[in-house]
């Protein structure tokens, strides 16, 4: 297992577990001979050899001495990881979050493969929902686009699926003297790289003061204390939004910027609504953490983590919409020059010599001990397909992906575009964020708002914002 892999599972405490949640409606009606859950799950059980990451579990190295290791679970029993739910007749929108919700607030076993399927039925209109929880550490959020793509086609009728090249085969526990000889030979590995990686540090930091020099860049710990920036507990709450992608894409067409900075425009204008009907006003600007794939267009991976972080302020101590945008998207193609040129890859190396122990004495000492947060929020912004996707003969109407939190940071949004719709889900812990689904219809009002103000403004002042792309 990589360190970057292994620090979300580092990271976790009581009060945080790191898995994703991935939410999709599918319609039913014309699956080839029907719907019915023993049905589909044959079908599933037919393309377990399409996502090898669904049979790799953990195993720890003995005193933690270094990462633990992924082996071909020899124990696998799908039984234990496909699942069955039934909502109350006509089961609502509501109903089927707090349901997500639920599942988010339970940990997973990692003495099996770190991901669970369940099956929501009794929603109205013919549809079913797949609920896939599955672990941060397992896969990111590119690389579960790439699983979709392997598992969905394109056409409704193709839903043949080809053997598997290979016989797949069980791999035995390894010993303990095994572990501890491989990671004693992994660490005598990493230290020698170690002085080569303390200079590229070095020279980076320089540079990276170099090049930032006179950008209104936003620095770690001067976001403010928010009401969901608290010590959490391990329940978790799950809300979605749907906005319409042309809203989008037209404010991005007459201001020049990308669709990511107005993602986070809209997020920026509903979150200062929020505070502000919540009593909260604040000088500063709250700050939030966009992930960033780092792997590259070239990398299809099924399962793994090749991912960083642009540190981003979201000027909610601006008040004009169309002004805040700007801002935005200034500081978000500083942090992006100065992460491509001198940032990137650095935090994946340093994690090779993370230590469990040291990772949760910052996740549970230190960081809730912190004057301030590190970030305010954490949001992603994911790429889906333009055209609809179909599971065995079902439709994908809609998906939703919802991440982890961590100690003091209480919200995570994710934007995830399919069709011509943005599909917003947030991840909230109710005893800090109450109220999770009055954020998110602040963000139809923010989106509304932001378009009458670029409407407004006209051509000349939309296009003052310059895109670097």
């Amino acid at each position: 297992m990589t360190g970057l892999d292994a620090s979300f599972l580092y990271m976790e405490s009581p009060s945080v577990s790191m898995h994703t949640v991935i939410l999709m409606l599918m319609d039913v009606s014309q699956v080839p001979g029907g719907y019915s859950f023993a049905r589909i799950r044959r079908l599933f059980e037919r393309r377990v050899h399409l996502i090898p990451l669904l049979r790799r579990r953990i195993v720890e190295v003995p005193g933690d001495l270094y990462h633990p290791v992924w082996i071909e679970d020899p124990a696998l029993d799908l039984s234990q990881h496909l699942r069955r739910a039934k909502l109350a007749p006509r089961g609502d929108r509501r109903a089927l979050e707090s349901l997500v919700g639920e599942l988010l607030s339970t940990p997973m076993s990692r003495a099996r493969p770190l991901w669970e399927i369940t099956f929501v039925e009794g929603l109205e209109e013919h549809r079913v929902a797949l609920l896939c929880k599955v672990h941060h550490a397992v896969i990111d959020g590119a690389a579960m686009t790439t699983v979709l793509e392997r598992v969905m086609t394109s056409d409704r009728d193709d839903h043949v699926v080809a053997p598997p090249t290979s016989t797949w085969a069980a791999e035995p526990l390894p010993g303990a003297r095994q572990l501890v000889l491989d990671a004693l030979h992994d660490r005598l590995r990493g230290l020698s790289r170690l002085p080569r990686l303390l200079g590229r540090t070095a020279r980076a930091a320089v540079q990276l003061l170099q090049r930032t020099r006179g950008h209104k860049l936003s620095l770690p710990f001067i976001g403010p204390r928010t009401a969901f920036n608290a010590p959490l507990t391990p329940r978790r709450s799950f809300a979605t939004v749907d906005l319409p992608l042309a809203d989008v894409l037209a404010i991005k067409t007459l201001t020049g910027c990308t669709l990511n900075d107005v993602v986070l425009g809209v997020v920026a204008g509903a979150l200062r609504r929020y505070l502000e009907g919540h009593g909260e006003v604040h000088r500063r600007p709250l700050l939030a953490s966009v992930p960033v794939a780092t792997g590259g267009l070239e990398d299809v991976r099924l399962s793994g983590n090749k991912v960083s972080s642009l540190l981003v302020s979201l000027r909610t101590d601006v008040a004009d919409p169309l002004a805040r945008l700007r801002e935005i998207h200034a500081l978000t193609e500083a942090a992006k020059d100065a992460h491509d040129h001198e940032i990137g890859g650095l935090l994946e190396q340093w994690s090779e010599y993370a230590r469990p122990w040291l990772m949760q004495l910052f996740m549970n000492q230190v960081l809730p001990r912190l004057p301030r947060p590190p970030v305010n929020l954490v949001i992603s912004n994911v790429r889906g397909a333009t055209e609809t996707r179909y599971l065995v003969g079902s439709a994908l109407d809609s998906i939703y992906l919802g991440g982890p939190l961590l100690a003091q940071i209480g919200l995570n949004l994710t934007v995830w575009s399919y069709r011509d719709t943005l599909h917003l889900a947030a991840v909230g812990c109710p005893d800090t964020l109450p109220d999770l689904r009055a954020l998110l219809a602040e963000c139809e009002h923010a989106l509304a708002e932001l378009v009458v103000a670029v409407q407004s403004a006209g051509p000349d002042r939309g296009h003052r914002i310059q895109s670097h792309e």
